[in-house]
C-alpha cells in the first residue's frame, strides 16, 4: 500500500506548534505528516495558496508526481483552511484525498472585521482580511473533493465576550461562518485554538481521513 500523508496548515498568528497533540495521533495512526508554514499576514490568500503549492511540489515532486492520487490529505486550522481550498481551487490537478478544515471562517470572520477597526487591527492582521477574512468571497467544495468541517461551540473569546460575536461560537469564529457548501459538517463544545487539541476532534479527524464520513 502507498504511503499516506498529512499536511498541517496553520491559522492566522500561528506556527503550526498548536498541532503536536494531533500530529502525534495522526502517526500513531501511521500516517506521514508534514506541516507547512507560512507568513499569515504578510501575504494575502492568493500568494499563500501558491505558497502551499510550491510547498506540496518541493516535498513530492514537480506536479506532485511521485504519489499516488488521494494520498496525501490536508488538516487545516483557521485560516488555513480558506488557504488549501483556495489552492485546490487553482490546482484540481492536486492529488489530495481529503481535507478537514477547523474552525475555519469560510463566510467571513465578524472578530477579524472588528478588530480592524481597532487601533493597530489593521496592521496585525496585515494582508489576511482581504479577500479571506473579509466574508467577500463565495466558497463552496470544489468538484470532486471531500471536505469536513468541525466547528467550536465553547464561547471564551473577544468575538464574543467584547465584540458580541453571535452565537453559538467558538469565542473568535461562529459556527455559521464555518459554513462551506458540499462538505460534512459537524459541531464540538470547544473554544477555537482548542480545536487542534480536543481528543475528540483529533478522533473525528481520523475517522474522516480514513472514510470521508464523519464518525457522529
Amino acid at each position: 500500500m502507498p504511503e499516506e500523508w498529512v499536511v498541517l496548515v496553520h491559522g492566522l498568528w500561528l506556527d503550526g506548534s498548536e498541532f503536536l497533540w494531533l500530529e502525534r495521533h495522526l502517526r500513531r495512526d501511521g500516517y506521514r505528516v508534514l506541516l507547512f508554514q507560512y507568513p499569515t499576514a504578510r501575504r494575502d490568500l492568493e500568494e499563500n495558496a501558491a505558497g502551499l503549492w510550491e510547498f506540496l511540489e518541493l516535498r513530492f515532486g514537480t506536479g506532485l508526481k511521485r504519489v499516488a492520487a488521494g494520498s496525501v490529505h490536508l488538516v487545516c486550522h483557521s485560516l488555513g483552511g480558506l488557504v488549501a481550498l483556495r489552492m485546490l481551487e487553482r490546482h484540481p490537478e492536486a492529488p489530495i484525498g481529503r481535507m478537514v478544515a477547523l474552525g475555519s471562517p469560510f463566510r467571513g470572520s465578524y472578530s477579524a472585521r472588528r478588530m480592524a477597526r481597532w487601533p493597530g487591527g489593521p496592521w496585525l492582521l496585515g494582508r489576511s482580511l482581504a479577500g479571506a477574512l473579509d466574508g467577500q468571497r463565495e466558497w463552496r467544495v470544489p468538484e470532486g473533493r471531500r471536505v469536513g468541517v468541525v466547528a467550536g461551540t465553547l464561547p471564551l473569546g473577544l468575538g464574543h465576550l467584547v465584540w458580541g460575536l453571535e452565537s453559538p461560537n467558538d469565542g473568535v469564529v461562529s459556527v455559521a461562518e464555518t459554513h462551506l457548501p458540499g462538505a460534512v459538517h459537524a459541531t464540538v463544545p470547544m473554544v477555537h485554538v482548542g480545536l487542534v487539541s480536543s481528543p475528540r476532534v483529533a478522533e473525528w479527524v481520523r475517522h474522516f481521513l480514513k472514510t470521508g464520513e464523519k464518525p457522529w
